[in-house]
């Protein structure tokens, strides 16, 4: 995956996998953003730039986030296509035009030219003082949230059980597809897919009688787990071997990420062929020659119950 050491770019060099295992490196930048950030979100001259990816479900959740909140002030650069340093800029983005950059870690480095770590998103990087506020998505996820318009979804009332079910969540399944998905070793491979099957086996119990995971509205628990769900059948379940079960093969589950996908505003931030090349040509060793799969036949349309 490559990472940066001390300021310089090592393309064949990462800290992520450990004994066989798949293990998320804790990000040295800020994971809080302050009232002061918040409100420049919320201005037009702000000075600050989001960037994402289409394929990286972190980045969705973001993306979704500030998608549902309106927060058109401010402003998106994306990040994609093939991962030759990590992350590339895509030249047309605000970012890119504004630092003429080519590459996501060349952001990392205008903010701290001695940086060790990877190069990863979403982040805010604010402009005029040319430095990554953050890169935590749960800081920039509740930033959107503070900053945009419309119903909260992170209401006062129940944040401590929406912070609780994301935690779940990611432990078990949105972070353990990828721990199955990027093992080493058999063991550390059934022991991360058995985890994945047993959560979405308790969350699609726990939605036969739900319509969301927290509360009575849609929340940032929902925007964490549907940028998984939206992925599953068509990466996790075969390029990270998740291939027990299928997405479909839970109906309440099912039920429930359909009914997200077609809420008004969802649909514009899923791009499937942004997700499959991400994942199939640059995420993982199990594909070296590049072939590229079809799109699962999926009904994402909406249906009686």
């Amino acid at each position: 995956m490559g990472m940066l050491i001390d300021g310089l770019w090592h393309n064949d060099t990462d800290r992520f996998m450990v004994d066989g295992r798949f293990q998320r490196e804790v990000s040295p930048l800020p994971d809080r953003l302050d009232a002061t950030v918040i409100a420049r979100m919320g201005r037009q001259d702000g000075g600050l730039i989001l960037v994402v990816s289409q394929s990286c479900p972190w980045s969705h959740a973001v993306t979704l986030t500030h998608a549902l909140k309106k927060l058109d002030t401010l402003p998106i650069q994306i990040a994609g296509g093939p991962r030759i340093e990590g992350y590339a800029l895509l030249p047309d983005g605000p970012l890119a035009q504004a630092t003429g950059a080519r590459h996501l870690h060349q952001i990392y480095t205008r903010s701290d030219p001695g940086f060790t770590g990877r190069a990863t998103i979403p982040i805010l990087f604010d402009l005029d003082r040319q430095r990554i506020l953050s890169d935590s998505s749960e800081a920039l996820l509740k930033a959107i949230d503070a900053a945009g318009d419309g119903p909260t979804l992170y209401p006062p009332g129940t944040r401590h059980q929406i912070d609780v079910m994301i935690a779940r969540n990611y432990e078990t399944l949105t972070n353990a597809v990828y721990r199955a998905g990027l093992a080493r070793t058999q063991i550390a491979y059934d022991e991360a897919v058995d985890q994945v099957f047993e959560r979405l086996a308790a969350l699609d119990q726990h939605l036969t009688s739900r319509q969301v995971l927290v509360g009575d509205a849609l929340s940032l628990a929902d925007l964490r787990l549907f940028a998984c769900l939206v992925r599953f059948d068509t990466v996790y379940a075969t390029h990270f071997r998740c291939t027990r079960h299928r997405l479909t093969d839970f109906p309440a589950l099912w039920r429930y990420t359909r009914r997200i996908y077609n809420h008004p505003g969802v649909p514009e931030t899923v791009n499937f062929q942004a997700i499959r090349e991400g994942y199939y040509l640059n995420d993982g060793d199990t594909n070296p020659h590049a072939i590229l799969p079809d799109q699962p036949n999926l009904d994402w349309s909406l249906t009686p119950g």
